[in-house]
């Protein structure tokens, strides 16, 4: 038996989150069906409390990753790559208004399907409820959700269709499992590394 979403249920679970993305997850619980997340209890949980964690709610701007990084905060984020700290990442990508752009493209590029020598790395940073990143994350939304993601990166970001774009990265990532013997770190592993 499924369990059924409601706008109240939702909305207690997400208070700040936009009415588009609470009617898209009413509207479209066949998506949710389909991938059995909404068959247990436990499943629920551990997926939209991670949609949560990564989203703030999905009160994120677009929910699309800020790359508006400062000198100090790249290098904060990445320290082993900037060890010189601030002033090396301004001396490698400057500070003309869009050098993030730069920083993204090389933080994020020659990984996670991210082409070298393109602008996959600032192209495909983290959208939508799971924060898919990289190229071939894009390339696997495509393939499980039939969107067209790997064109339009900016879809995965899109509130009505936050059902399809977190069912494909739980069935991606193969998340019922764990979720099945109450296995919470492991799906926050298994959903980002952390």
């Amino acid at each position: 038996m499924a369990y059924q979403l409601t706008p109240d249920g939702l909305r207690s679970m997400l208070p700040h989150a936009p009415q588009a993305v609470i009617d898209a997850f009413v509207a479209k619980q066949t998506v949710l069906s389909a991938i059995k997340v909404n068959e247990t209890r436990t499943r629920l949980a551990y997926f939209f409390a991670n949609l949560e964690h990564e989203t703030d709610g999905f009160t994120i701007k677009n929910l699309t990753e800020n790359i508006n990084y400062t000198h100090s905060r790249a290098a904060q984020i990445w320290p082993s790559r900037f060890p010189g700290g601030a002033e090396q990442v301004q001396q490698m990508f400057g500070s003309q208004p869009g050098w993030q752009t730069a920083l993204f493209d090389n933080v994020y590029g020659n990984r996670m399907g991210n082409r070298p020598g393109t602008h996959d790395g600032s192209r495909y940073i983290g959208r939508g409820g799971p924060q898919w990143t990289g190229r071939e994350g894009y390339e696997q939304l495509q393939t499980t959700s039939k969107l067209s993601a790997v064109a339009q990166p900016e879809i995965a970001g899109r509130y009505d269709m936050q059902p399809e774009v977190c069912a494909a990265f739980w069935d991606w990532k193969n998340l019922n499992p764990l979720a099945d013997v109450n296995n919470f770190n492991g799906v926050v592993k298994r959903w980002n590394g952390g």
